[in-house]
């Protein structure tokens, strides 16, 4: 029973890291800003784009957001006019605008990664990573820690030159984000125990 626990909890893990890779929380599917209504074309345009963005823009594709109370759809990437053509022609009659990112989704992911792989160092250190992922415009990484945020973001900086960090205080620890193929499971469901 402890080992299906672990693994569905891993399981939620893996998905909720995919869902938010590269788009923030106004993508297809979520609720829109206060006061906006939903436009299936804002949808259905993210839907076109995202994977073309990341399987053939990896190099320079940072996020994308859509802001439904506009509506347009913001894709963040490093200046890369060929990105630019085939968004405005995988989606057109879309408002879509284009912002320049510092770091692509792939470098502050891997950024992430490493701060995710040395939660024991910092835990050595007093510090405690909670959660980290890629700031939806390019910016860098954000970190959410329960330790002071101040004190924490010099220390980032320090260990990792390459990368900018965004750091805020909150939140509780969670398990480690699972980046491995989801478990499957076969057979009957396990029997409850009284």
């Amino acid at each position: 029973m402890a080992h299906r626990a672990a693994a569905v909890a891993l399981l939620v893990a893996a998905v909720f890291t995919v869902a938010s890779c590269g788009r923030n929380t106004t993508g297809p599917g979520s609720p829109p800003t206060t006061g906006a209504t939903v436009d299936p074309a804002l949808d259905a345009a993210a839907a076109a784009v995202q994977p073309l963005l990341h399987s053939s823009f990896a190099g320079t594709f940072a996020g994308l957001e859509l802001r439904h109370d506009v509506p347009m759809m913001v894709v963040y990437r490093k200046p890369d006019p060929r990105l630019d053509a085939e968004v405005a022609k995988a989606a057109p009659g879309v408002r879509t605008e284009f912002r320049d990112a510092r770091y692509t989704l792939v470098e502050m992911k891997a950024a992430g990664e490493r701060v995710m792989d040395d939660r024991e160092y910092w835990k050595g250190r007093g510090m405690t990573v909670s959660a980290v992922g890629p700031a939806v415009d390019g910016t860098g990484v954000e970190v959410t820690t329960v330790n002071e945020a101040d004190e924490f973001v010099g220390a980032l900086h320090e260990r990792y030159p390459d990368m900018s960090f965004r750091v805020r205080k909150g939140g509780e620890v969670v398990p480690p984000v699972h980046t491995g193929t989801p478990p499957v499971y076969s057979g009957p469901p396990p029997t409850a125990r009284k």
